[in-house]
């Protein structure tokens, strides 16, 4: 009979497993889930030196509290409950702070690539600055709006794991994503009606 790898084994069993003390049963979990973790949080965040950090923290933060993970649950939303709320904190003790600015992120060269590499360099860059007034729309979102609009749109989460990753009753996921669309049709009408007459 064969016998099963950490990689094959289900996010319950890694867990069991790290529970009794098997810590290359964590580290799989950590390769499984580790890029959606970054991608929530640079698209909270904006800036891939801080979402680095979090990943690292909210791994820390999941291993330290193993023992709490229901295990008919889902680690992925659980992870995001954690590292959406150090994104939060975060972004809150930014505030007192001045924040960076994307143009000065770029210029440090931490802006991650773009994939596009193959297209035309007018249309690159008509693309490119689409996205950048896109994301800065996002990043200027109320907090609890950015957050549902990043879980829903950008990390393909339901409305029910939003729900259950943010202590939200479905209903208030439903509510903070329609007033977020509104504020982005709002603020991106003048940049999707340029596009639109462009082509």
């Amino acid at each position: 009979m064969r016998t099963v790898t950490l990689v094959e084994q289900s996010d319950a069993e890694l867990v069991r497993h790290t529970l009794s003390g098997k810590k290359t049963a964590y580290n799989t979990l950590v390769q499984r889930y580790q890029r959606q973790v970054y991608n929530l949080a640079y698209r909270m965040l904006g800036n891939a030196e801080d979402s680095g950090d979090l990943v690292q923290e909210t791994f820390l933060r999941a291993y330290g509290a193993l023992a709490s993970f229901r295990q008919d649950a889902s680690f992925l939303t659980w992870l995001y409950k954690i590292a959406s709320n150090l994104c939060i904190d975060q972004l809150r003790s930014r505030k007192t702070r001045s924040a960076l600015s994307l143009d000065s992120e770029r210029e440090e060269g931490r802006e991650p690539a773009s994939e596009v590499r193959c297209n035309a360099p007018e249309d690159m860059a008509v693309r490119g600055a689409v996205q950048e007034v896109v994301h800065h729309a996002i990043q200027n979102l109320p907090e609890r709006y950015r957050q549902v609009v990043v879980m829903r749109h950008l990390q393909d989460m339901s409305v029910e794991e939003i729900s259950h990753a943010l202590d939200l009753p479905t209903g208030t996921v439903k509510t903070h994503l329609f007033r977020a669309r509104e504020m982005l049709r709002g603020r991106l009408r003048p940049v999707l009606e340029m596009e639109a007459d462009g082509k």
